[in-house]
This record gives C-alpha cells, sequence and structure tokens, in this order.
C-alpha cells in the first residue's frame, strides 16, 4: 500500500505541477499577454469575466456529468477538456491583429482552465476514498513551487521579450501535461476496488470522519437540488467567493499593483513566486497538520488571512511591502486550498462529491473571476489602484465573516 501510494503522489504531484504552471502562463500572466496584444484594462477585464462566467456555466454541468457517467473515466473527460484547451492555444499562433478572435479563443482557454481545476482535485480523490494514501497537500505544496519558479522566469522573460513568449511556454508545457495525465495510472488491487464500491465514506487514508451519519442518497442530485440539500454549503460558498475577491484582483492586476510602487516585471514574477514558494511547507504539512486541528477550524483561519493579506496590500507603499504581503499566502491560500478540498469530501454525500468539488471551483475560480475582472478593470482605468485594492479588502473581510459561521464543525483525522 505505501509503494502504491509514493508511485500515485508522484505521478500526481508532477501532474498538479504541470497545469498550475500552464495556469500560471495562461491566467497569471494574463493581463501581460493582452496588453501585448494592445488589449486595455477594462477590455482584458471583460475577457476575464466572460471566460470565467462560462467556466460557471461549465463547471456543474461537467462535474454532475463526470459524477453520473459509468462509462467514461474522470481521466478521460480530463484528457478531452485538455485537447481543446491545446488546440485553442495553437490557433493563437495564427491570430496576429484579430481582436475579436483573440479574445473569443482566450475566453475558451480560461474557461475550460477554470473548469480542469475542480476536476484535478478529483482526481487524487478517486484513491483517497480507495484507501490510498495520496498526498494532495505535498503534490498541491510542491506545484506551488514550480508555479513561484515560473512566476520568477516569466516575470524576467517578459522584461526582454514582452508577452509574446508567454503562448510558446504555455504550449511546450500543455504538451507535457497531457503526457503526465495519460500517464496516470496504477494496478489497483481487487480489495481496494471491493472497498471503493462499498463506500465506507469520505476520509483522508480512509479514516477521515464523515459528518453526515443519515442514510446516503445514492442518486446523483441535479444542479437546483444540490444547493436545496446542502443549504449551509451554498453559504459557505458565498463566503468563499468574497474571500477570493482581493486574491483574484491582485493576481490578475499584480503587473499595474507593482507598476504602481516603482515596480516592473520582474517584481511582478518576483510577487508571485514569494507567496508560491511558501505555500510549500504548509500544503506539505497539512495531510499531518489536520489531525491536530479541525478542518473547519484551518478554513476560518485562513479566511482571517485573506482579509489581513488583502489590508496590506491595499496600504503597501513600496515594492518591498507588496512583496512583504505576499508572504501571508502561507497563512491563507496554502491553508485554504487542501483544507477546503477536503471539507468538500467530507460532507458530501458520495455521488455529488465531483458536483461539490466543481462548485467550489465556481466560487473560487470562476464566480470571482468574473466579478474580479468586471470590476477590477473598470475600476482601475476609471479610480486607479489603491481604490481597486480599498475594495478588495472590503469585500474580503466580509467574506471571511461568512466563511467563519458557515463552516460545518468537522471532527479529527484519525492516524493513518
Amino acid at each position: 500500500m505505501e509503494k502504491l501510494a509514493r508511485s500515485l503522489t508522484i505521478k500526481y504531484t508532477l501532474i498538479q505541477c504541470a497545469f498550475w504552471v500552464s495556469h500560471c502562463t495562461i491566467f497569471s500572466f494574463a493581463a501581460v499577454f493582452l496588453q501585448d496584444k494592445n488589449f486595455s484594462n477594462t477590455q482584458i477585464g471583460v475577457v476575464l469575466s466572460v471566460a470565467a462566467i462560462l467556466s460557471i456555466l461549465l463547471q456543474p454541468l461537467v462535474g454532475a456529468f463526470a459524477d453520473r457517467s459509468e462509462n467514461i473515466t474522470l481521466k478521460t473527460l480530463i484528457l478531452s477538456l485538455m485537447f481543446i484547451i491545446l488546440i485553442s492555444a495553437c490557433s493563437l499562433l495564427i491570430l496576429h491583429e484579430s481582436f475579436l478572435l483573440i479574445a473569443l479563443v482566450y475566453v475558451i482557454i480560461i474557461s475550460v482552465q477554470f473548469t480542469l481545476a475542480s476536476l484535478m482535485n478529483s482526481l487524487a480523490l478517486e484513491y483517497v476514498n480507495m484507501g490510498i494514501p495520496v498526498n494532495y497537500g505535498l503534490a498541491r505544496g510542491i506545484s506551488s513551487v514550480a508555479f513561484a519558479i515560473d512566476s520568477f522566469l516569466l516575470g524576467i522573460a517578459t522584461d526582454y521579450f514582452h508577452g509574446g513568449i508567454l503562448l510558446n511556454v504555455f504550449l511546450v508545457n500543455y504538451i507535457v501535461l497531457i503526457y503526465l495525465t495519460w500517464n496516470f495510472k496504477v494496478t489497483i488491487p481487487k480489495e481496494l476496488n471491493l472497498a471503493a464500491s462499498n463506500e465506507k465514506g469520505p476520509t483522508l487514508n480512509s479514516e477521515l470522519t464523515d459528518l453526515h451519519k443519515s442514510e446516503r442518497n445514492n442518486v446523483s442530485s441535479g444542479i437546483l437540488y444540490f444547493f436545496i440539500k446542502y443549504k449551509q454549503f451554498t453559504l459557505f460558498l458565498i463566503g468563499v467567493t468574497m474571500i477570493f475577491y482581493s486574491h483574484n484582483l491582485v493576481n490578475s492586476y499584480m503587473i499595474n499593483i507593482m507598476e504602481n510602487v516603482g515596480g516592473s516585471g520582474s517584481h511582478m514574477g518576483l510577487a508571485l513566486s514569494i507567496a508560491a514558494t511558501l505555500e510549500l511547507p504548509v500544503m506539505a504539512a497539512f495531510f499531518y497538520l489536520i489531525r491536530k486541528i479541525r478542518c473547519s477550524t484551518l478554513l476560518k483561519f485562513s479566511g482571517f488571512f485573506f482579509a489581513i493579506k488583502s489590508a496590506a496590500t491595499w496600504m503597501a507603499p513600496s515594492v518591498g511591502m507588496v512583496l512583504f504581503s505576499q508572504s501571508l499566502q502561507m497563512l491563507a491560500f496554502a491553508i485554504f486550498t487542501p483544507a477546503s478540498i477536503y471539507y468538500v469530501n467530507v460532507i458530501m454525500d458520495p455521488k455529488d462529491r465531483v458536483k461539490g468539488q466543481a462548485m467550489l471551483g465556481v466560487a473560487n475560480l470562476s464566480l470571482v473571476g468574473a466579478i474580479g475582472g468586471i470590476t477590477g478593470g473598470k475600476i482601475l482605468d476609471t479610480l486607479g489602484v489603491s481604490d481597486m485594492l480599498l475594495l478588495g479588502t472590503v469585500v474580503t473581510g466580509i467574506g471571511a465573516l461568512i466563511l467563519y459561521f458557515s463552516t460545518e464543525k468537522t471532527a479529527l483525522a484519525k492516524k493513518a
């Protein structure tokens, strides 16, 4: 079992690294790429918002399909979506002056990429629910380091080669990602397959305590029924969207934030890399941390630091202070990400888990991306960086309060 878990964790780590490097290149540097194509901040915001809105429609549908389908595996579904992204990105190589076509293709790439994010989480949890302790936190933490390195190098590269280099980096990386995902397979012992089919409940190493002791509903519910069934989780999602508002603004418009305090593209890359690098120790330790502290407590704690990080960025008077504010990522995003993934796995009925992860993705990527894109770009072009960050801080603070009161109390995980 230990050997199997180690093999899967290594393979999953490589997939996560390739996925988040691609996400960094095409999304975190979207403003740089699109500005190179003569898009204004408002136009960039519209593109990112439309992409996010489209993914809001896609994610629940894809999640429900994945929960319901018996003939198409989760990996096959993921690979199909990846090929859509690859083909779309290749088309950008020949679209040089067409503003509308570039915008349309970018919308497709970002919306499908957002949709993939939640499915990538479910890819690991399939094995966790079989009792194979794939270390999601470690894999996600190492992928943050890959994100950090990519951010730093791209920041330097775009200073010298401008935004045109981003597409080439993305395409090479995405081909690698597709290969790694296709190669994500192991032979599962028969007894584990039997255990999975008999479903003992969501676990961390098959031992996270299930909050819902009532009889499980084995029919995958529709989206509307999903929200009715999980009323408190719906409120939780609203809080998630709000705490991620400032996080989205900062990541989408970091180049503007840095230029506002006298920085450059290199400083932008450094800021993103600092935040991502500091995620590793927290995410890697999460596997053990969750045995000492309730998952629900960790979520509330992280919500508080989302607000603190947002306020620190808003008040930062220099490049150095912006870089310092990025260090708070380890107490906000780094804790929230693995905690929220396991939290959804605990509170959802087995037939709703992929849908639950999809709705989490809607909240912390798609919906907040739509709202942030529309408001952030417009505020930047009319009022400036400071007012954008002030709004982000207020919204995130309110979101932290909602998250605190809507998070269901979970039990400690038992030792594996």
